[in-house]
């Protein structure tokens, strides 16, 4: 078993295949060789080198002219995260690596594919904030050690179509809660051609923070908890009524991991997601759009109650256990950390950010051409105008297959399959079986 458990309270209190683009940023040899000038580091990443790991591995190697980086663009889907484990268990001389999600982290812990960075981080005055024993929590931690540090912030928000909305006289209320957002996008449906909400955000995380497969000692799962029934039943209604898109399309159309697309083809008004979306947004020759897209908060669970945000403190980086320049990579680890504001203008919140420089960390996320494509007072709004609790995972018993579980049984419910009746019974069974076996 990985990780001792702590109660939600106790986190409550502590927080506040796939397309393997090689990019050589510098002439050297393949990642993992040493060449006449130093070192070279292989580095993998799931961000498109154009959107920012170019421009940070110039600004680094202009500092360590003698240590070289290639980056390798790995797609971050299933098949893209397999090809990276792949890797890393195999032949391929890999030195440092990105992680997107609790659950692959923690697998690729307990694979023993991962540095422990728990000294270098304590040693570090720039990143000690992100130590196994910092409070509030920042970082996860495995056993009392960390395996990476987290490059960015990412909250999540609520992306809309901000002509639907004034076509439509919706105005959006301060503090709305989730049946309004209901209404909301009910209201912004047409038929089966515009639905107003990809999906249903996602309430029961919002509620339960930390570690909300659990129960709060640990031992057992969460799925009982009348907020998953809750979200279950909203949902499929949602879904009923026609202003959420069916699960079934999502699934056909792979839209899964990158849901970015029907937003800007107009055929949702709403699309709950993180910062990240921006860089697609952006993209006018790839996306090309006629509207303004607008930044909403994140809806209530119960109107007038604090909640979670959703967004990971992730993009994660680690140190492969088979790199034989560790030093180096370290090097490279601290630039990226401290200088990940180079990695804005590809949609990525900095986890360190100057409050000073929030100003220019908004023009950099939403780029150059920012007043045709946003409205840019929202966005300031709901990405600076909040103190947002992160959720930071404390609990890692069997978190991989519980996450697992959970995955393919969210699937049957919304696909019809199952009921949410059938859904809590069997997620319990399962889950709570997985968390006794490992413990």
């Amino acid at each position: 078993m990985i990780g001792t458990p702590f109660s939600r309270r106790t986190a409550l209190k502590a927080a506040a295949g796939a397309a393997g683009i090689a990019v050589l940023a510098a002439c050297g040899k393949d990642g993992g060789s040493t060449s006449a000038t130093g070192v070279t580091l292989s580095v993998w990443g799931g961000v498109p080198p154009e959107s920012g790991p170019n421009a940070m591995i110039e600004a680094f190697q202009k500092q360590h002219p003698d240590i070289k980086v290639t980056y390798t663009r790995y797609v971050n889907d299933e098949q893209g995260k397999l090809k990276l484990d792949t890797s890393l268990q195999g032949g391929v001389p890999i030195d440092v690596f990105f992680s997107y999600d609790n659950p692959t982290l923690g697998k690729r812990v307990q694979a023993g594919l991962t540095v422990d960075l728990t000294d270098r981080v304590k040693k570090d005055s720039g990143l000690a904030q992100f130590g196994p024993d910092a409070s509030p929590a920042a970082n996860l931690v495995y056993d009392g050690k960390i395996y990476s540090v987290p490059a960015q912030k990412a909250p999540s928000l609520i992306f809309a179509n901000d002509k639907m909305l004034s076509e439509a006289g919706v105005t959006i209320p301060d503090g709305w809660d989730i049946d309004e957002y209901r209404e909301v996008a009910k209201k912004l449906s047409k038929a089966d051609t515009v639905f107003g909400t990809f999906s249903t955000p996602p309430i029961h995380r919002y509620t339960l923070g930390p570690d909300y497969y659990y129960s709060e000692d640990g031992k057992s799962s969460s799925f009982g908890d009348p907020v998953w029934r809750r979200y279950f039943e909203l949902a499929l209604a949602m879904q009923a009524e026609g202003s959420a898109l069916p699960r079934r399309t999502i699934i056909s159309e792979k839209l899964q991991t990158f849901s970015h697309g029907p937003l800007l083809t107009g055929r949702v008004a709403m699309l709950p997601s993180q910062v990240f979306a921006l860089r697609y947004i952006s993209d006018l020759k790839e996306f090309p759009h006629d509207f303004k897209v607008r930044a909403l908060p994140n809806p209530a669970p119960v109107k007038g109650q604090e909640f979670w945000n959703d967004g990971p403190i992730g993009d994660h980086i680690s140190i492969s256990a088979k790199s034989k320049q560790q030093d180096a990579a370290w090097s490279f680890v601290q630039f990226w950390m401290l200088n990940s504001n180079l990695m804005t203008r590809g949609g990525r919140l900095p986890s360190i950010l100057d409050p000073s420089k929030r100003s220019q960390a908004i023009a950099d996320l939403l780029g150059p051409e920012r007043d045709k494509l946003y409205d840019v007072a929202s966005f300031e709004k709901v990405l600076f105008g909040t103190e947002y609790k992160y959720p930071i995972d404390t609990i890692t018993t069997a978190s991989n297959q519980v996450d697992t579980i959970y995955k393919k049984l969210y699937d049957q419910v919304l696909l019809g399959q199952i009921t949410v009746d059938q859904m809590v019974a069997q997620a319990t069974k399962e889950a709570d079986a997985a968390i006794k076996a490992a413990g």
